[in-house]
């Protein structure tokens, strides 16, 4: 039902905010920002929050932002039929990814706020299930525990994570052990599959695998490590970028020369490894955002709609941090993501 889906897909994709919108919203007020969700596709959530007067003005907002993205992230898979909702499945999943990683991140540290975090709820695991991870699983052993009791594939490869930080305390380790975990699990279900649909969801499993390897090689090369070998750091299924090269390439021009990714990175001098890692995550991001306007009778336009959601829910989050603490306009304006 692809054509009856995207149909309904592209009608709301034409609610999303422009940047002029977010431009003026940049120029305005918290107060503002507030008045203008109340008259937005938020409308709804945000009203949810006002009854909450304890929260502050910025809490308010922010938690409307993430139930509303969930709402309209939702609201799109749930157009699927077939097979395609499997691939809006795995694209959803990306949530899972994120806060299991956050989660992760806490247990190692032992450092946790008293509430929750933001999470990203879309997620096929409820955000129920990452609060008990949050707040009754003070530790890795308890946090596997938890994660076993889910019924669900992906609970169970957050918890064999959990598991490595219990045995071994490796952060680096239960990251890879949660990435790799999560890529074989979309692998197996896409498998069977071998139409456009699915060579483009294969694409998109290899991307992320290249972001998490780019990631790695920035540490080691450009930290100044030079012990990574290619079978223990980096992780196969990379869709443009072979372990091979980046064991060997020492610069950014070496390692995206001749892949899909040539061209990413201008000669512009060495860049500090944060921003070269931002340039890779954002060029990822425009790649999924494009695709709304690809192949009008696949999954390319129900993709690209919600990375443009995602888009939105960055924009609208940074202005709303910006504009709570004063941070001048034109420098949010700099940071807004450019005009379609």
């Amino acid at each position: 039902n692809y054509e009856y889906m995207n149909a309904v897909i592209r009608a709301r994709g034409t609610k999303l905010l422009g940047r002029g919108e977010l431009r003026s919203l940049a120029f305005g007020t918290m107060e503002k920002l507030e008045i203008f969700l109340l008259g937005s596709m938020y409308s709804e959530r945000y009203r949810e929050q006002l009854a909450l007067s304890t929260l502050s003005p910025l809490r308010r907002v922010e938690n409307a932002l993430s139930a509303g993205i969930s709402d309209q992230l939702k609201g799109m898979a749930a157009l699927a039929r077939g097979e395609a909702i499997l691939y809006l499945d795995l694209f959803l999943s990306g949530g899972d990814l994120y806060n299991g990683r956050i989660a992760l991140r806490s247990i190692w540290s032992g450092s946790r706020s008293s509430s929750p975090p933001l999470w990203h709820r879309y997620a096929l695991l409820d955000a129920a299930f990452y609060d008990d991870l949050w707040l009754r699983c003070p530790k890795a052993a308890d946090a596997a525990v938890r994660c076993h009791e889910e019924d669900h594939g992906l609970a169970s490869i957050l918890g064999e994570a959990f598991r490595q930080i219990h045995g071994s305390n490796d952060l680096a380790s239960a990251e890879r052990r949660l990435f790799t975990g999560w890529l074989d699990y979309w692998g197996r279900r896409l498998s069977p599959f071998h139409d456009c649909n699915a060579g483009r969801m294969k694409e998109f499993l290899g991307r992320i695998a290249d972001t998490w390897n780019f990631s790695i090689w920035l540490r080691c090369f450009m930290g100044g490590e030079e012990e990574c070998l290619p079978e223990k750091t980096f992780i196969s299924g990379g869709w443009g970028l072979s372990r091979e090269k980046l064991a060997s390439s020492k610069s950014t021009s070496a390692l995206f020369s001749d892949s899909p990714w040539e061209g990413l990175f201008r000669e512009e001098g060495e860049r500090k490894p944060a921003e070269n890692q931002r340039a890779f995550h954002l060029s990822f991001l425009e790649w999924q955002r494009d695709l709304y306007r690809k192949n009008l009778l696949g999954i390319d336009v129900a993709i690209g709609f919600g990375a443009r959601v995602l888009s939105e829910w960055q924009d609208l989050s940074m202005l709303s941090a910006g504009l709570s603490i004063g941070i001048p306009p034109e420098d949010m304006e700099r940071h807004l993501r450019p005009e379609d």
